[in-house]
């Protein structure tokens, strides 16, 4: 019996980056609408992309699916390349998290010092700030 093709597939690559945009920058951002005026495709053409009914797609609308979601072509053709992006992907929500917890402080000047920091050391402080912020049982 041959073993199933443990691949992603191109809608469970697409799920993955909405799923991170709409985190980042909000839901409204990651409609079939929205995501379709930007790459010049029809919100049918995501749709059809986002739900597997599209396996297929011409390389133009890969190239132009990347340029939105922040991420080179090749996240859609190499599971590895893919996990790496995911990777830096989640590295800059870190940031970001990390960026409004302090302003929310009222801590400035903390992207200043970002740029030093390792993606772990960014994961690590992102995660701490995280644990601070839960408010005890």
């Amino acid at each position: 019996m041959a073993e199933p093709d443990p691949r992603r597939t191109l809608d469970q690559a697409l799920t993955s980056l909405i799923a991170m945009k709409a985190a980042r920058d909000g839901e409204h951002t990651v409609t079939d609408q929205a995501i379709g005026e930007h790459i010049g495709k029809s919100r049918t053409t995501v749709w059809k992309l986002r739900t597997g009914q599209e396996r297929n797609p011409k390389i133009e609308t890969l190239e132009a699916l990347a340029r939105f979601f922040g991420v080179k072509v090749t996240y859609f053709l190499d599971d590895g390349k893919a996990a790496v992006a995911d990777e830096q992907l989640e590295s800059l929500a870190a940031a970001r998290r990390l960026q409004e917890a302090a302003e929310r402080g009222g801590v400035t000047g903390i992207n200043a010092r970002l740029g030093s920091l390792s993606p772990e050391s960014l994961l690590a402080v992102a995660r701490l700030i995280e644990q601070l912020d839960t408010p005890e049982p």
